[in-house]
């Protein structure tokens, strides 16, 4: 019966082993993939605001063009002005004078609201573009660590597979029965008596199970989980009460 739990105990060391390498090679394609999600995300988010930088740069343009017609508009009355004789076309000139002034003022204030808004457009462009080439960079080195990685664990499970089919072989098929729903169940199927409880489940066991536990001459299961009792040889007891 000790051969017996020595083969479930390594059979659960195995099992727990090929679980991790295979939760890496299931993990690290999510990884990259969300990478690469996320510098399609980038590319959207720089493609907007690339458009809004385009579409301001074309505003501002127009509004400069308006500008210096107004401007010429200003400098033409102006000139008219110093010829005017007439006191009520003087006037009206002055007034028309003033109003392109108080236009030309108004574009002055788009434009500079339009520059404002240039300059974060390029700011944030700058910042995104540096963020996508750090990620960008960061899928590059994930993806050459991870077939390395993939690589590795590949080849230890192909390893861990051939002994786990050995083990199986060589262990109480009854038991392992047993002890495949309750790994299922639990996540590990053996767990050790540690001063008096499972430590699988922290349940205390009862004295008498404890003891048929140290006897290791039958297979002992925690009366609340399941588990296969074990405990380590330095822990049995011996006959003159020591350990």
């Amino acid at each position: 019966m000790k051969e017996q739990l020595k083969l479930f105990m390594r059979l659960q060391e195995i099992d727990t082993q090929i679980d991790r390498h295979e939760a890496v090679l299931a993990q690290l394609p999510q990884e990259m993939q969300e990478m690469a999600r996320n510098l399609v995300s980038l590319r959207h988010e720089m493609t907007e605001i690339q458009e809004g930088l385009t579409g301001n740069e074309k505003e501002l343009q127009k509004k400069e063009d308006e500008l210096s017609i107004e401007q010429e508009k200003i400098k033409r009355s102006e000139r008219r002005l110093l010829n005017i004789k007439n006191l009520k076309e003087h006037e009206a000139l002055s007034r028309e004078i003033k109003l392109g002034k108080k236009v030309t003022g108004e574009i002055e204030d788009n434009m500079l609201e339009l520059i404002t808004k240039i300059e974060q457009l390029r700011k944030n462009l700058d910042r995104k573009q540096a963020e996508y080439e750090e990620c960008e960079k960061n899928l590059i080195e994930k993806k050459a660590m991870s077939e390395k990685m993939i690589s590795k664990a590949t080849k230890a499970l192909k390893s861990l597979k051939i002994e786990q089919a050995q083990l199986e072989e060589g262990v109480n098929k009854e038991y392992f029965k047993r002890y495949t729903m309750v790994r299922k169940a639990r996540g590990n199927a053996i767990a050790e008596m540690v001063n008096g409880s499972c430590d699988g489940c922290h349940i205390s066991i009862p004295p008498q199970l404890g003891i048929t536990v140290l006897r290791q001459l039958e297979f002992v299961f925690c009366p609340n989980c399941n588990r296969i009792l074990y405990v380590k040889p330095e822990n049995i007891p011996t006959p003159n009460g020591g350990k």
